[in-house]
């Protein structure tokens, strides 16, 4: 796999209804009622059901390691190092989402590339900030 350059970006937009909400909590263990009970979700303050910020940075995560190019015959190029999340403002169900990273350094190791990377999960149609992140991955050579 290729190591992209430095400012190179990748986006992604997705909505998640209601359904995939609910299962990406599930998946990630996250029993809060914000995430499954919609009556519920209705009477708190974010008036819907909200997804889950461990749900939202694993969107996020695996946009950085498939984003910038595809996996080798011989397994994936790239894995995730680490990952530093904010988590601005409640995404919820039926939102336009636009997921982003952009890389912002290298540092070469005897394994392969470290490349950092600064991005986060905006509202599509606001531009608004919703989760704020870094991350970086290993491009193995």
């Amino acid at each position: 796999m290729p190591i992209p350059d430095i400012g190179a970006h990748v986006e992604r937009d997705l909505v998640l209804d209601p359904a995939a909400i609910r299962a990406g909590a599930e998946l990630v263990g996250d029993a809060n009622p914000l995430h499954h009970d919609e009556a519920f979700a209705a009477r708190s303050r974010y008036g819907g059901l909200i997804a889950s910020g461990a749900h939202t940075a694993a969107l996020l995560a695996g946009l950085a390691t498939r984003g910038f190019g595809e996996e080798r015959d011989d397994g994936p190029g790239a894995v995730g190092v680490d990952i530093a999340a904010r988590f601005v403002a409640p995404i919820r169900a039926m939102q336009r989402l636009r997921l982003r990273w952009q890389i912002t350094g290298h540092e070469p190791r005897r394994s392969g590339t470290l490349v950092r990377l600064e991005g986060g999960i905006a509202d599509a149609d606001t531009g608004a900030p919703l989760l704020t992140a870094t991350m970086t991955v290993l491009y193995f050579r």
